[in-house]
């Protein structure tokens, strides 16, 4: 049975709102949006992803109607599993108290409590980490204050910049975990091995160069038509680019800032099939034709 979910993306204008959702549901280049900031989001940019047997609606709301949002188009907000409020952690915090207390009013109104909200603390990267440290106290004692308790919500820090971006991938792959919470999405071995063979591939070449299919067969002895596999699903993934006759390929910045975060880890085996499961989600991960 197809099952639906919905999304909703909120926050100030400017806060990454549509930038995280680039990045972590259409596999967009981090690198290249961190240099190329994306026009603002007018109204309701709204997407229909698959996930397995799951249909996903993705609405990013435009920060600069917020009042809109939370005054007379309230009913957005209706029927949401999982609401992710983007806030731009370099904002003022009189700023940021202001839009919890008004998202915090319409989700009481709305009776939300079955909605699962994260707040993502975004751009932690521009923060000295000493004031990112008193701002993050500041904002848990403002919502320790705000009576709370019933609502399913957790707090995370995010950054889509290179020393981040792999703890910010890890979030998202929780957020479709959550979506299947209820069922077991299992890999079974032969497709375990393939995403592990995706992420000694990843792990083995660098992003300045330009690599060919035989390459993968004398690293990996893997035949042409099953190389020509594993690189289709990371250029999907958005960690490999071809070249112009296809033959050739390269690595993606995107797969440079994922690298960063996985050479960071250790190598017990439940983080190395985590990371398996996350590529498992987003490679299954599909906008649907309009």
């Amino acid at each position: 049975m197809i099952e639906s979910k919905k999304i909703i993306f909120v926050g100030p204008a400017g806060s990454g709102k549509t930038t995280l959702k680039r990045v972590f549901f259409d596999m967009a280049n981090p690198f290249y949006l961190l240099k190329t900031p994306l026009e603002p989001t007018r109204g309701i940019n709204s997407r229909l992803y698959s996930l397995f047997n799951v249909k996903i609606g993705a609405f990013d709301l435009a920060g600069q109607e917020n009042q809109d949002w939370f005054k007379k188009d309230k009913n957005i907000f209706s029927g949401a599993n999982i609401i992710i409020c983007v806030i731009d952690i370099n904002s003022y915090l009189k700023e940021i108290f202001e839009f919890f207390k008004d998202f915090f009013e319409i989700y009481r109104n709305l009776k939300l409590y079955d909605c699962h909200t994260l707040i993502l603390l975004h751009k932690i990267d521009l923060i000295d980490p000493l004031y990112l440290q008193h701002k993050l106290k500041a904002i848990n004692e403002f919502l320790e204050k705000g009576s709370l308790e019933k609502i399913n919500l957790t707090i995370h820090t995010t950054s889509i910049a290179e020393d981040y971006f792999f703890k910010t991938y890890d979030l998202f792959t929780e957020i479709f975990t959550e979506i299947f919470k209820h069922k077991i999405i299992t890999m079974d071995t032969s497709i375990f091995q393939n995403f592990k063979i995706d992420l000694k591939i990843i792990m083995k070449y660098s992003e300045s160069k330009n690599y060919r299919l035989i390459n993968l067969y004398n690293d990996f002895d893997l035949p042409f038509e099953e190389a020509k596999l594993h690189l289709k699903r990371l250029e999907y993934l958005g960690f490999i680019k071809f070249m112009e006759d296809s033959q050739d390929f390269q690595f993606t910045k995107r797969a440079v800032f994922f690298k960063s975060g996985l050479e960071k880890l250790d190598e017990k085996e439940s983080k190395i099939n985590k990371i398996l499961e996350s590529l498992y989600f987003f490679s299954n991960l599909h906008q649907e034709n309009e």
